[in-house]
């Protein structure tokens, strides 16, 4: 089993246009790499869609990839969303599934349940999850 892992980061990458009960594994080293290359495409048809939407003299946001688009870019003051995800292959890797080590994380916040202060330490892959001890959805399922 493979996985792609951002290197920047040390997260584990997920194409945004496979099922999310898919989860971000896959069989092969190849399957993998065409994650990267379906990834990066999906990337490109976001910006393509919007420039036609904007070619018609609408504005961005009437495109249905809009969301996509935002984040297809580096992050700016007027756009804070952007990932930069066009040039996201230098920072994709595939890594066997048995070598991936998830990097940790110690954050301390007041817990949404009674509002104690507590320290946390948790894999940044679910950080924001429900398995975010800091996150209100943790309490909530």
């Amino acid at each position: 089993m493979f996985t792609i892992v951002n290197t920047e980061k040390g997260t584990l990458h997920v194409e945004p246009s496979r099922p999310s009960w898919k989860g971000s594994n896959y069989k092969s080293q190849a399957a993998a790499k065409a994650g990267i290359t379906r990834t990066i495409k999906f990337y490109e048809n976001a910006v393509a869609d919007v420039e036609k939407v904007v070619a018609e003299g609408k504005p961005e946001y009437h495109s249905r990839w809009y969301n996509f688009y935002r984040e297809a870019f580096p992050a700016t003051e007027d756009e804070p969303l952007g990932r930069d995800m066009l040039n996201v292959a230098d920072r994709l890797e595939v890594v066997a599934l048995d070598d991936y080590v998830e990097p940790q994380i110690t954050r301390t916040g007041r817990s949404p349940y009674n509002g104690n202060e507590i320290t946390v330490t948790i894999g940044i892959n679910s950080i924001g999850t429900h398995m975010d001890p800091l996150c209100e959805s943790h309490y909530t399922r």
